[in-house]
């Protein structure tokens, strides 16, 4: 988490179709302190691929982005299936570390505190 986010708590972030990929994750890690991971396509298993961090949101999607806000108090598995119903993209919260996947049923504020 930034220095801000530690000084003034986290943020509400404002997810439009025109946000590139890598701001996404940037401003993810910086107010929620863990990485997101953004994909394709809504398909976040096995073979799925990464989208690229220079590309828009909107270019991946196959639907209409609609905007969303992340917000800390919605839990883990609410922030991703919101991904997928309103933007047409599958995303993965990770742990601190980096190394497994944030409880779907934990409120996203609460994932920074998973042990590292």
């Amino acid at each position: 988490m930034g220095f801000f986010g530690k000084l003034f708590g986290m943020h509400d972030i404002k997810v439009t179709g025109n946000m590139h990929v890598k701001t996404l994750k940037d401003k993810f890690k910086e107010e929620f302190g863990t990485e997101i991971r953004v994909y394709k396509s809504t398909n976040t298993g096995k073979g799925s691929r990464l989208a690229d961090d220079k590309v828009t949101l909107a270019s991946i999607s196959d639907k209409k982005i609609e905007e969303i806000t992340i917000k800390k108090s919605k839990t883990v598995g609410e922030i991703e299936d919101e991904f997928k119903e309103k933007l047409g993209l599958g995303i993965q919260i990770m742990t601190p570390s980096g190394d497994g996947f944030a409880p779907n049923d934990m409120k996203l504020k609460d994932v920074s505190k998973i042990e590292k």
